[in-house]
């Protein structure tokens, strides 16, 4: 036979919901019993096994005994005891044969026992309490628990109190935990209140000060109690007392929730009549009542009950009274049902209560979804609108630099024209006075002063060379006239753009744009703007600077 921790493991292999592998280790040894037993297989692949149910694995499952073994095993004879004759196993007629003993009733299947106990457990309200069971009854709910809580409904988890002594409580919880105080209530009050009846009738009997009765209507109370935990029993519910409240209040459990019991005894009135005529029963009364109050014997019966705390502090409250065609005793059915409906309405709004947040937590997401989804879409569009911007940007520096190019190509060969103009005009101009120089020299009369000018000349003529844009090797040849013009060149027909990048620049600071406001004036060439202060000359002949009419 399999013990429970073996049989739990089969029916988990068998329904195949949680599979069993090399991945829970603490599984193994278990799962290797049962393989040594045929009634599982643990094949491997990449080195990594899973237990899969054999047909003996099902047949146990389903009839709680291996196939090869449908009858329990004979006792086994002990080593040297002697073999029966066939005479003494030939019964005499004097004797009678043993009893037959009774065959033991088949073993449910765990497939059917866990539905059939989470049924009875949603039935007792998802709190189901077994007043002291026997063993054998306690290890059925063990191995049945076992069964039962792989089969929970979605959204609950099984658990049970009470293993080896005392009540045995199951309970199904939410596994939101909403449950879990009432269940830790249930679990602890186990040492906590008095649940046999006949303890709370002696309780109650010994001080019943919580209840305003008097002694006559006493005996009725107790009865009522009675009747109370007779109904309640039959609903897998309870009757307890407190032991730590020093009052002993009743408490009836049932369909999962706990009502306070309390009794009360009407009053009447009935006409005053002094034990002494004439005389006050206080010294400060000056006038005789006229009526008095006296139990009446009628009794009120009030169920309360209070669950939460703070803002969501719930409370529920019904009284029940003796009347003149009803005593309480025939309105116990009317209180059950009264209780019945409470939790069911109870149920109802946690269910509702359920669906609110539920569908607020899927509004918060949606929410949340739809706020992502703008987010993405301002994102993309933001995107999409720098690609434009860049794009547009991109175009404008690109035309920008299209016009600047052609304007700064011909500002460079104008440039570079006029001084070619300029330098070849000089070097004529230099020739001319060199000619003139010479020309003095060939009619002047002193040798040094003809040494003098020829030397000059000299000079001159050698400047002019230099100078003259004509002679080979020098001037415009030098430069290619497609030339692409550097970014120095471009900036001033840019308009702010940057030469390398689609970009505008930024404006130079205010050092920066009056160290360009008054830039440092070039070295004058040697061949224009010639002075020489020692000679004191203050005129030079030709127009100051370059000319300046091919920019028209």
């Amino acid at each position: 036979m399999l013990n429970d921790r073996q049989l739990a493991l089969l029916t988990r292999i068998g329904e195949g919901a949680d599979p069993v592998t090399s991945e829970s280790p603490e599984l193994a040894q278990t799962a290797r019993a049962l393989k040594g037993r045929g009634l599982i297989t643990m094949p491997r692949h990449d080195g990594r096994w899973q237990a899969t149910i054999t047909d003996d694995g099902r047949f146990y499952l389903e009839h709680g005994h291996h196939p090869d073994r449908p009858e329990p095993a004979p006792r086994k004879r002990r080593t040297g005891a002697a073999e029966p004759t066939p005479e003494a196993a030939t019964p005499s007629p004097e004797e009678k044969p043993a009893p037959a003993r009774p065959a033991k009733p088949a073993r449910q299947s765990p497939a059917k026992t866990g539905p059939a106990l989470i049924a009875e457990v949603q039935k007792a309200g998802r709190f189901l309490r077994i007043p002291d069971p026997s063993d054998a009854e306690r290890a059925r709910y063990r191995r049945a628990f076992d069964a039962a809580r792989q089969c929970a409904p979605e959204g609950y988890h099984l658990k049970y109190s009470g293993r080896a002594k005392g009540d045995f409580f199951l309970g199904l919880l939410r596994v939101t935990g909403e449950d879990d105080t009432e269940w830790n209530r249930i679990r602890l009050a186990r040492s906590r209140v008095i649940t046999d009846v006949e303890d709370v009738v002696a309780a109650v009997t010994a001080d019943h000060s919580a209840f305003e009765i008097s002694d006559e209507v006493l005996p009725r109370v107790l009865s009522l109690l009675r009747l109370l935990a007779e109904r309640a029993l039959a609903r897998h519910g309870e009757i307890a007392v407190s032991k730590k409240r020093r009052q002993p209040r009743p408490l009836l459990t049932v369909h999962g929730r706990t009502y306070e019991i309390s009794f009360s005894e009407r009053q009447k009135q009935v006409r005053y009549v002094p034990t002494q005529p004439g005389r006050r029963t206080y010294d400060w009364q000056r006038v005789n009542p006229a009526h008095r109050l006296e139990p009446s014997g009628e009794l009120e019966l009030t169920l309360s009950q209070g669950s939460g705390s703070g803002y969501s502090y719930r409370s529920w409250k019904k009284e029940w009274a003796d009347t003149a065609k009803k005593p309480l005793e025939d309105q116990i059915d009317s209180v059950f049902r009264a209780l019945k409906a409470n939790a069911e309405a109870e149920e109802k709004a946690r269910l509702a209560r359920d669906a609110e947040q539920q569908r607020q937590r899927e509004e918060r997401e949606r929410q949340e979804e739809e706020r992502r989804r703008r987010e993405a879409e301002e994102q993309e569009e933001h995107r999409r609108r720098e690609a434009e911007q860049k794009e547009r940007t991109r175009r404008e520096w690109e035309s920008a630099i299209s016009v600047a190019t052609i304007k700064a190509v011909d500002a460079v060969r104008v440039d570079r024209f006029g001084t070619a103009l300029a330098q070849w005009r000089a070097a004529g101009e230099m020739r001319a006075f060199c000619a003139a120089l010479d020309e003095a020299a060939s009619v002047s009369d002193d040798t040094h002063e003809v040494e003098r000018l020829r030397e000059w000349s000299a000079w001159g003529k050698a400047e002019a060379n230099r100078l003259d844009p004509t002679v080979a090797g020098r001037g415009l040849a030098a430069h290619n006239f497609h030339a692409e013009p550097t970014g120095d060149q471009l900036r001033p027909f840019l308009n702010g753009w940057h030469p390398q990048r689609p970009e505008k620049e930024k404006p130079p600071k205010k050092e920066e744009a009056e160290a360009k406001a008054e830039p440092a004036k070039p070295e004058p060439e040697r061949w224009r703007n010639f002075t020489d202060e020692r000679l004191d000359q203050g005129w030079r002949y030709g127009p100051r600077g370059r000319a300046r009419w091919w920019r028209r």
